[in-house]
C-alpha cells in the first residue's frame, strides 16, 4: 500500500480520516477497492471520487496538497481546474522525446485552463551500473528541453536507483530511509 499504510481511513461523523505515514497525510483509490481490482470509470465518477476527496476528507490544514494524476489531459486534470483553480502544475516526464509530447500536452492544458506549470522534474534520467558509468537509458536532457520550452526551470532530474524502487514497494519512501 501506499507509503506503508496497510489500513483504511477511518469514518468519524461523515468525514473521512485519513491515515498517516512519515508524517504526510495520504487517500488513494487503493484504499477503497480490492489490491487486484481495476477501478474502470468514466469521467462524472472520476470527478465525484475527486471532490470527495477535496471535500469528505479531513486534511486539517495543509501546506501541501499533492495530487498525482496519469500521464495526459484526460476528465481528471479538468477536475483538477474546476476544483483547485489556484493549483501549480509540476510536470514530470522522462528524458526521450515520446514522453516529452505527452508532458507537453499536460502543460498546455494547464495553461490553457488558466493553472500556472511551476517546473518539470525528469524521471528515469540515469542508471549507474556496477562499472559506476551512468547509462542514459531513455536519452538525455529531455527534462531540460521540455522546461526550456514551456518556460520553466528543470527542479530536477531522477535517477534509477534500486533503492528507490525497493522504499516504494516496502512504504519506506528513499527520504526517510
Amino acid at each position: 500500500r501506499m507509503l506503508g499504510v496497510a489500513y483504511p481511513p477511518d469514518l468519524i461523523d461523515d468525514v473521512i480520516v485519513p491515515p498517516t505515514a512519515h508524517g504526510v497525510h495520504v487517500i488513494s483509490m487503493g484504499f477503497f477497492t480490492e489490491e487486484d481490482q481495476a477501478v474502470i470509470w468514466r469521467g462524472p465518477m472520476l470527478h465525484k471520487a475527486l471532490e470527495q476527496f477535496l471535500t469528505d476528507v479531513y486534511w486539517g490544514a495543509p501546506e501541501y496538497l499533492v495530487v498525482d494524476l496519469p500521464p495526459g489531459t484526460g476528465d481528471i486534470s479538468l477536475s483538477i481546474a474546476q476544483f483547485l483553480p489556484r493549483a501549480e502544475v509540476v510536470i514530470v516526464t522522462t528524458p526521450q522525446p515520446a514522453a516529452q509530447k505527452v508532458a507537453q500536452r499536460a502543460a498546455s492544458m494547464a495553461e490553457k485552463v488558466d493553472l500556472t506549470v511551476v517546473g518539470v522534474i525528469e524521471n528515469m534520467s540515469w542508471f549507474r551500473g556496477d562499472d559506476a558509468k551512468a547509462y542514459e537509458i531513455f536519452g538525455a536532457g529531455g527534462g531540460q528541453e521540455l522546461a526550456d520550452q514551456i518556460g520553466v526551470p528543470l527542479l530536477g532530474r531522477i535517477p534509477l536507483v534500486p533503492a528507490l524502487r525497493e522504499g516504494g514497494d516496502v512504504g519506506r519512501p528513499i527520504v526517510i530511509a
